[in-house]
This record gives structure tokens, sequence and C-alpha cells, in this order.
């Protein structure tokens, strides 16, 4: 048995500019698999469900980053005991985070024809272990609460999404900042909670921002996370008191994945981390926002087999 399953995401800002995307996929998979849309969240388990029943062994995902980490939870709530198959992201969102933080190349099209060429011939492919963070029971690679949900609101609140709206907002915020406008207010505006990590509790209650990745970059390149892969089955945990001023300061050494030590910056190699919101709670997930007043566990995840294209 074996094949390719797809799961297309129409609703992927990078596929809502290619409608004819899905059908070119289909061409090019031709009698190696199949492509699933799934329109709603509730329709993933069952699609899931479905190829791991036809044997299919890699499962390609069509979608950007808020795709794969839908498709991901999905996956190992629905089925916890079924190991997962090789992964392959298809580039189908506007920013591509994670497949451009561990280097996967490529367009969504030249992808498939690679995959299939190299599945039908029997070559071997080219793997990455890679870990994933968990947040209860929602999976993905990049976290955060204060400023990197803040930014996301603000950025997709624009008329367009991509690179240019990104640089858009950070311009904006700097503006802002100049100027003690109310714009720079709501990107700072602080994640209140209890935090431990590693059993102990931060000396502070609000945060200007806090990521847990496995992945080093967080988007536009910048290398936040540097140390995510320093030991195995550990994430890097960032959590931060820092104002505007400290952090376009540092604006380089962010960009260059240098550690930033300073007063209120805690930077953690951990397996696990308790969040209590004191209030409702904003944070984001590899780009989809959520909001919760409900305890939090961040802890590693499984360790998901990437194939790089």
């Amino acid at each position: 048995m074996g094949g390719i399953g797809i799961i297309h995401n129409p609703f992927a800002r990078g596929n809502l500019r290619r409608p004819a995307i899905m059908s070119q996929i289909k061409k090019i998979l031709g009698d190696s698999g199949e492509v699933v849309i799934t329109r709603h969240l509730d329709e993933l388990p069952a699609a899931i469900k479905e190829f791991v029943d036809k044997g299919y062994d890699i499962l390609g995902v069509n979608g950007g980053d808020g795709s794969m980490h839908l498709v991901l939870s999905a996956f190992i709530n629905a089925l916890p005991h079924q190991p997962l198959p090789k992964i392959v992201a298809l580039r189908g969102g506007t920013m591509n985070t994670m497949p451009n933080s561990v280097k996967l190349k490529g367009d969504t099209l030249s992808i498939v024809r690679k995959l299939v060429t190299r599945y039908k011939s029997g070559q071997p492919l080219e793997i990455m272990k890679q870990h994933l963070v968990r947040l209860n029971d929602k999976y993905g690679f990049m976290t955060g609460a204060g400023v990197p949900p803040n930014f996301l609101a603000a950025y997709y609140s624009g008329s367009s999404t991509g690179p240019i709206q990104g640089v858009k907002v950070i311009v904006q915020t700097i503006l802002s900042f100049l100027v003690k406008g109310p714009y720079i207010k709501f990107i700072f505006e602080p994640a209140k909670c209890i935090v431990r990590v590693n059993n102990e509790e931060l000396p502070v209650r609000e945060f200007s921002g806090m990521l847990g990745c496995s992945i080093k970059e967080i988007g536009l390149g910048f290398t936040f996370m540097p140390h995510v892969y320093d030991r195995p089955g550990h994430f890097q945990y960032i959590a931060t008191t820092v104002g505007p001023f400290t952090i376009m300061r540092n604006i380089h050494n962010f960009w260059l994945g240098k550690d930033v030590v300073a007063p209120g910056i805690f930077n953690y190699v951990t397996d696990k981390v308790l969040i209590t919101p004191l209030a409702n709670m904003r944070y984001t997930i590899d780009g989809e926002l959520y909001e919760t007043a409900d305890p939090i566990e961040m802890a590693c995840g499984p360790t998901i087999d990437l194939v790089r294209i």
C-alpha cells in the first residue's frame, strides 16, 4: 500500500490567490494519491482517518502555517495512538514561516512534482526530524502571547497579507512609538498571567511578550529562537517585560539569532511551561489567534518526519 494524501485548505491566503491550484495538484498527483478539500475544521478528522485507512504514508498540507498546525492537531487528537505519516508542507500560505525556518524551498507545484517523481521511482525521501510544541490539545511550531498575537491582529487587519504587510506593521509600530501613539500601546498590550518554568514561578505577572517555539524563525527572517535544537525533547521559551525601545535597539540581534541579555528577559530551553492567565489572554499558534482564561500547559510535542524536497 502507501500513497500521498494531500489536504487542501481553500481559504489559506496563498490559495485564495490561486483558484486553479487544487486542480493542478490533482493532475500532477495522478494515481499516486488524492487531494481532499476541507472547508471546515470538523472535516479534518474524517479526511485524516480516510487517509490512514487507505494506508497513505505521506501527508501533504496545502495551506500556510496555520493550516499545518490545524491538520497536525486534528491528526494527533483524532488518532492519538497512530504514528504520524511523513509530512510535506506545500507552501500554500503567504508567509510560510515554518518551511522557511527549516529551509523547505520551492513553490507548491514544484514540490508536488518532485514528490511524485521520487515516490513513483522509489527514490528515498530526505527527512528532517522536527519536534512540535504542545499547548494543551493544540500542536504547532511557534506560540506566543503579548506582542506576537497583537502584531498578528494588526497584520490581519490590513487589506492584504504577506511580507510587505508585515513590514508595514513594523514601520507603523516604529512611527507610533516615536509619537507615543495608540498603535504602539496596542502592539505592546501585555499578557497578564502567572508563568512557571522548571517548577519556578517568574517574578512578574505582566509580560510584553512571550514565545515558545520549536523552530528558529518567527517570520520575516527574524531568528528569535536560536536554541530550539539545543536539547532533544525541549523547546525554547522566552518571556519578557521589556518595552519597545529595548526591542528596537536589538532588532539586528533578533534578525541574526543572537542572544539578547537584559533585565526583564527570561530565556529558557525547557520541556514544560505552565501559564495561568489572570484575565482573558490572547495567544497565537502558527499564526492562528486564540483567547483563553484557562490554564495552558506548554510542553514538547511529538517529533514528526518532515519531507525536504
